[in-house]
C-alpha cells in the first residue's frame, strides 16, 4: 500500500493558489471562448458602475453628484449625476459607460470591482498596491532561482560542483 504523503503547515499544498508569477497565471481560469455574444457585458457594466456608486457612498461618503463632479474634474468632460443614473438604470439600455471614464471612475469612487471584473472577463487579472509589489518581488524571486539553476547546470558541464 502506497504511503499517503502528509503536508507540514510550512510546505506547499498542491491545491493551494501560488501567488509566484510563473505559477499565478496558470492556476488562474483562461479567457472565455469567444462564442458569438459571449462577451457582451452591457448588464455587468451597469450593475459594476451602480455597484461603485453604492460603495463610494457607503464607504466613502461620496454622493453620487460628488463622484461626477469629481470625474468630470479629472476628464475635463461634462458628467452629471443623471448621466451616472442613465447608464446603471435598467430603463436606460442606450446610455453605456465610456471606458474613457474608468480611471476616473475608479478615483472617484475608490472601487476597483469594474476594473477587475473586466479583466477577468478576458482571463487577466489586476493587481492593486502591495499586491504589485509582491508579485515583482515573487518575479524576482523567481529569476533569481532559475539563475542558480543554470549555474549549477553549468557547473556540473564544466566539472565543478556548485
Amino acid at each position: 500500500m502506497t504511503r499517503r504523503r502528509r503536508f507540514a503547515p510550512t510546505s506547499e499544498h498542491p491545491a493551494q493558489f501560488s501567488m509566484l508569477p510563473g505559477e499565478a497565471y496558470h492556476a488562474l481560469p483562461r479567457p472565455p471562448a469567444a462564442l458569438p455574444g459571449s462577451l457582451g457585458c452591457a448588464t455587468r457594466v451597469a450593475g459594476l458602475v451602480a455597484y461603485g456608486l453604492d460603495q463610494a457612498r457607503i464607504e466613502r461618503g461620496r454622493s453620487r453628484e460628488d463622484v461626477a463632479a469629481r470625474m468630470s474634474d479629472l476628464t475635463g468632460e461634462r458628467i452629471t449625476r443623471d448621466m451616472l443614473n442613465a447608464m446603471t438604470a435598467d430603463s436606460h439600455q442606450g446610455h453605456r459607460f465610456p471606458l474613457q471614464w474608468l480611471p476616473a471612475f475608479v478615483e472617484a469612487t475608490g472601487s476597483y470591482e469594474l476594473l477587475t471584473q473586466i479583466a477577468e472577463l478576458v482571463g487577466a487579472m489586476v493587481l492593486i498596491g502591495q499586491a504589485v509589489i509582491a508579485a515583482k518581488m515573487a518575479e524576482q524571486d523567481r529569476l533569481v532561482a532559475e539563475a542558480l539553476a543554470e549555474k549549477r547546470r553549468l557547473a556540473r558541464l564544466g566539472g565543478r560542483h556548485a
